[in-house]
């Protein structure tokens, strides 16, 4: 063997690991991807939550943004009435809104994971949305708001609570 195809070699080896390289950071780059939109959509969710629960537990705030919301032509959540009816305040129902509101940015962000939860936490997840959304004031919420919010959070939810169980 001369000099020249021992040289031969040693380029095509270099190229291959240029090639091995430029894969391994091509996964890299789309992990990394992956991983900053997930963390983003984590802290709006958690955002989410922060910001109405501080809304639904300062009965301040709760007034002033009925009133105002009222006074500049907004109209009344579909579950207004039914919660009237059942003898709550304006600030309880506006609470109780503003509670619906955090916890769907609790559940839809997980829906959006539920891929990295073993199956322990996924049967865990499931019943806590099917007590969650499958009666009482949660279900009333959850059945006038389905049309604003995530639509595959709301497919995995509509599909979780037609399945008997």
């Amino acid at each position: 063997m001369n000099w020249e195809m021992i040289a031969a070699i040693g380029q095509m080896l270099g190229s291959i690991a240029v090639l091995v390289t430029l894969a391994y950071l091509a996964v890299q780059v789309r992990h990394a991807r992956a991983e900053v939109r997930r963390s983003v959509s984590q802290g709006r969710s958690a955002a989410t939550r922060e910001l109405t629960m501080q809304n639904a537990s300062n009965e301040l705030l709760l007034s002033g943004n009925f009133k105002a919301h009222l006074a500049l032509g907004g109209q009344h959540h579909a579950i207004y009435q039914p919660l009237v009816d059942a003898g709550l305040t304006d600030g309880e129902i506006v609470a109780v809104i503003y509670s619906q509101v955090a916890s769907w940015a609790h559940w839809q962000s997980t829906v959006t994971q539920i891929h990295e939860l073993t199956v322990g936490e996924r049967t865990e997840f499931d019943i806590g949305i099917r007590n969650f959304y499958g009666h009482g004031v949660g279900r009333l919420w959850y059945s006038t708001s389905k049309a604003t919010l995530n639509p595959d959070a709301v497919r995995y939810v509509d599909n979780l609570l037609a399945q008997p169980g």
